[in-house]
């Protein structure tokens, strides 16, 4: 667990928030801030190809550096963290490979409260197959960026406007056909209604263009909604509630309500409550991209002790061109004490397709993660996760069970050690779907 993890980025609302607002308070300027490490890591892996039959044991040697970077002044926002990790396969059951994650925000002001650059990337390790194993041999980097210009004017001591302009890349490895272009364009009045308090009308329109079979696929989106933000002492409110329609080419239009909700709650000194519900249109380039930034969305760019070879970064999404109508509530708790840290997250899922309906499904799950410190430079950390998914129109149901336990020692302020053990289950309507594996891991970390 980060200690980075209830760190919030601003999202374009909560930008328009802040102007509305129109604090006095003086902001200074930080210089930039660069956190990072690099590890030496070996895993084995009983089961490398997650199979219910002829498992295949592995060794995986693997450098990894992970950075954080961060830089805070008035003309220049940035958040950049990330990893990237050379897998060496021992036994040379899969080709060496290099893979890195990557989430990052630029904020660039050109004109103080007249015009800014926003730019913000995703790039993850997903599957390209999501009914089979996440194996070495079913990944694939998915990458999406979003960038463009805003415009802000201000009318009066409270009311303050905006216009942001956007286009969006998505890219896949391999599914060719989830590569588009996206053009979009908002429009935004926010209004304060007191020092903490604001309420922003959006207007917003989009266009995403398909590379391939875009006679299927290509759409034109419309929102309307209103906001409400609230950033009080303890509690942070982030509602938004309105009206979407799809019109995609070739095809009859959809409509359907659109609701944001996101709550913090700082319950005590150490411990926050957090919850979030969603109804709205969705697809997965926009499911990537709007987690960074997102409110109360966890920043950590990974475990240096985890398994180099783990879950995607979202084991129910579908790396596919198709929109769906998705209804989601997710918790959140977390407890940051002098020597126990502790993070639990369940969350219910429903999707339903636009196009094609083979994927609608019903995904729930929880994951819960420690950290106890037994001395000061010895801690003892532990997860429990449970996924489970639900196909509506195919017969395939899975339960994905991990639980797993390990050991950090930290020498001196920039040495460090871990070993960790993870077991990995998963138990599926489809019988060759099947599988157990068990992973050990050891990392030697610098930290800097």
């Amino acid at each position: 667990m980060s200690r980075h993890s209830t760190r919030r980025s601003l999202s374009a609302r909560k930008r328009v928030l802040c102007a509305a607002l129109a604090t006095a308070l003086p902001v200074g300027a930080q210089a930039a801030r660069l956190e990072y490490d690099i590890s030496m890591r070996y895993m084995h892996s009983d089961n490398i190809v997650l199979q219910a039959a002829n498992e295949i044991s592995e060794d995986i040697l693997s450098p990894q550096v992970r950075f954080d970077l961060t830089h805070d002044s008035s003309v220049l926002t940035t958040r950049l963290r990330g990893n990237v990790q050379y897998l060496d396969y021992m036994d040379d059951v899969y080709e060496d490979d290099t893979r890195g994650e990557f989430a990052g925000e630029l904020e660039w002001t050109v004109l103080p409260e007249r015009l800014m650059f926003y730019a913000r990337d995703s790039l993850s390790e997903q599957s390209v197959d999501s009914l089979a194993a996440f194996t070495p041999g079913n990944q694939q980097k998915i990458n999406v960026f979003e960038g463009g210009p805003t415009l802000m004017a201000r009318f009066g001591e409270n009311m303050r406007g905006q216009i942001d302009l956007r286009y969006t890349n998505s890219w896949a490895e391999e599914t060719e056909t989830f590569n588009s272009d996206r053009f979009s364009a908002a429009a935004r009045l926010a209004r304060a209604l007191g020092a903490t308090d604001a309420l922003v009308f959006n207007l917003e329109a989009s266009q995403t263009e398909y590379d391939t079979i875009a006679e299927f696929y290509n759409y034109k989106r419309y929102d309307a909604y209103a906001t409400y933000m609230s950033e009080l002492s303890k509690l942070s409110l982030d509602i938004s509630a309105g009206y979407s329609r799809l019109k995609p080419e070739g095809a009859d239009g959809t409509s359907s309500a659109l609701f944001r909700g996101y709550a913090g709650w700082q319950v005590a000194p150490r411990s926050q409550l957090s919850a979030r519900a969603s109804y709205q249109f969705g697809d997965a380039s926009q499911d990537l991209i709007q987690r960074v930034g997102a409110p109360g969305e966890p920043t950590d760019p990974g475990d240096p002790g985890g398994p180099i070879v783990g879950q995607p970064g979202d084991p129910n999404l579908q790396i596919i061109p198709d929109t769906f109508k998705q209804r989601r509530v997710s918790l959140g708790y977390e407890f940051t004490g002098e020597r126990l840290s502790v993070l639990a997250e369940p969350y219910f899922e429903q999707l339903r397709y636009i196009r094609d309906d083979s994927f609608d499904a019903e995904n729930s799950g929880i994951s819960i993660s420690a950290r106890y410190g037994l001395t000061a430079r010895l801690s003892l950390t532990g997860v429990a996760q449970r996924y489970k998914r639900e196909f509506t129109n195919i017969a395939r149901d899975d339960a994905d069970t991990i639980l797993g336990a390990g050991l950090a020692m930290r020498f001196s302020r920039h040495w460090g050690a871990q070993f960790d053990y993870r077991h990995r289950k998963r138990d599926s309507s489809i019988g060759s779907q099947d599988y157990v594996e068990n992973v050990v891991v050891l990392s030697v970390t610098y930290y800097r």
